[in-house]
C-alpha cells in the first residue's frame, strides 16, 4: 500500500542529504515523518510510553528549536528512523568553504598592505597584485588553520 505522502516525506530527505534545501520543513521533521509513516500522535505516545499531549509537546518544540538530540533520537527510534546529525559547509564541500576562507584572508592583508602602498604613493599594478595575492595565500595555507578565524 503505496502512499504519497512517504514518497514526499522520502523526496524531502533526500532534497537534505544532497544539499538542494536547507530550510526547516514547515511542520518539522516529527509531525511529518510521523504522518508520512501513518502513525497517530496516540500510537508514537504508545511506542514512547507517553501521552498523546506529551508526544505533540515534543512536535511543538521542535518547531521551536527546544528539543534535545537524545528526544529526537528517542522519537526516531520509535518511528523505526535514525536520527542524522550533522554540520554541513554552506559551500559545495569543507575544503570549498576553506579555499573560501584562506583567499578572504589573503585578501584582507594585501588590502591592508595596498592602503600602506598608495599612502606613501607606491601604488602596484594588476600583474603584481595577482603575484602578491597568490603569495599571500600560499604562505597562509602553511599557517595553523585557527588563524583562518582570527
Amino acid at each position: 500500500m503505496k502512499n504519497l505522502s512517504y514518497y514526499q516525506l522520502d523526496d524531502q530527505i533526500h532534497a537534505f542529504v544532497n544539499g538542494q534545501r536547507q530550510d526547516r520543513i514547515p511542520t518539522g521533521w516529527i509531525h511529518a515523518s510521523r504522518t508520512a509513516i501513518g502513525m497517530t500522535l496516540k500510537q508514537l505516545g504508545y511506542r514512547l510510553g507517553l501521552s498523546v499531549p506529551a508526544v505533540k509537546k515534543f512536535e511543538q518544540r521542535e518547531l521551536a528549536e527546544a528539543i534535545s538530540l537524545a528526544s529526537l533520537r528517542k522519537l526516531a527510534q520509535a518511528m523505526d528512523m535514525d536520527l542524522v546529525y550533522y554540520f554541513k559547509p554552506k559551500s559545495s564541500s569543507v575544503e570549498a568553504m576553506m579555499d573560501a576562507r584562506v583567499e578572504m584572508k589573503a585578501k584582507e592583508l594585501m588590502n591592508l598592505s595596498h592602503q600602506a602602498m598608495l599612502l606613501e604613493n607606491q601604488p602596484t599594478d594588476k600583474k603584481n597584485q595577482v603575484r602578491e595575492l597568490n603569495r599571500l595565500i600560499a604562505e597562509i595555507r602553511r599557517q595553523k588553520l585557527s588563524s583562518l578565524w582570527e
